[in-house]
């Protein structure tokens, strides 16, 4: 069984940080799952036009942005933000 690690940017460390600690919580459970599954992009969506090449996991209101290295096995956390500001404030 392949495991995914997870690598947290210092931009997701920082958004992270703003968070309410019962949505901590969430994402953590969330980061977590991930890591212990053979697919993760099962999970996720797959984005367009300025963000190709990256994903997305929706975890309530919040969308987690990341980049999926299949031959490195990792996932690299990169943003994560409420659904209705997080395209705006992301730039690649």
């Amino acid at each position: 069984m392949t495991v995914y690690s997870i690598i947290r940017t210092p931009r997701f460390d920082k958004e992270f940080g703003k968070l309410d600690n019962s949505v901590k919580i969430l994402i953590l459970k969330y980061l977590k799952k991930l890591e212990n599954t053979e697919n993760p992009k099962g999970y996720a969506k797959e984005l367009s036009g300025n963000f190709s090449g990256l994903y997305r996991f929706r975890i309530n209101n919040y969308r987690l942005i990341t980049k999926i290295d299949d031959k490195e096995i990792v996932i690299y956390a990169l943003s994560i933000g409420k659904r209705d500001t997080i395209y705006k404030r992301f730039k690649i």
